[in-house]
């Protein structure tokens, strides 16, 4: 009798282990982020979002909107977004320095201005054009975890833009975060 209650305690145990581990909470596998410092100073709304694959990388999309006049003669305005890859190499779970690789599609709104000169005669036209290009780019930086699921993250990247117009002094581009966010 003794031997069978010793083996059901134990079978009891083994599967009380294992009911455990499968409650296990998983791993939040959201994270969304704002960079306040662009939104006060430029103002430029700078976010991302990122869905965790796993605890070594994760999929994401960084926005940059920016909020100038509006008006037709606003000289400069940009929006880009970047869907991204990442792989983390820290100790938690998708968290620590990270490598990515991002392709930024973005779109500028510039003002170019014509001068006409002659002999007692001046004119000056202005003229807007949009222009939206693809790129290639590569950044890195780190997340951070902090308790309540509240996340820090500070990254930086560069890419070539493809399609620019030759009237461009450079097809340059590049996105960064020092933003604050939650894991959910």
């Amino acid at each position: 009798m003794k031997k069978i209650l010793f083996a059901v305690a134990v079978f009891t145990a083994v599967f009380t282990v294992q009911a455990q581990e499968a409650v296990a909470e998983t791993p939040k596998q959201n994270d969304i982020l704002i960079s306040p410092i662009e939104l006060i100073a430029i103002p430029l709304l700078n976010f991302s979002y990122e869905r965790l694959l796993n605890e070594n990388s994760g999929v994401g999309i960084n926005g940059m909107f920016y909020f100038g006049n509006n008006d037709d003669d606003d000289e400069y305005g940009m929006t880009q977004i970047s869907p991204y890859y990442r792989m983390y190499f820290g100790r938690k779970y998708a968290s620590g320095f990270f490598v990515e690789g991002f392709i930024p599609i973005t779109t500028t709104k510039d003002t170019y201005y014509e001068t006409y000169t002659g002999p007692g005669y001046f004119n000056q036209e202005s003229r807007v054009e949009s222009n939206t290009t693809v790129g290639v780019g590569i950044g890195f930086g780190g997340k951070w975890i902090a308790r309540n699921n509240v996340v820090f993250e500070a990254s930086t990247g560069i890419a070539r833009r493809f399609g620019m117009p030759e009237r461009y002094n450079s097809a340059i581009t590049g996105k960064g975060m020092l933003g604050i966010g939650y894991r959910f």
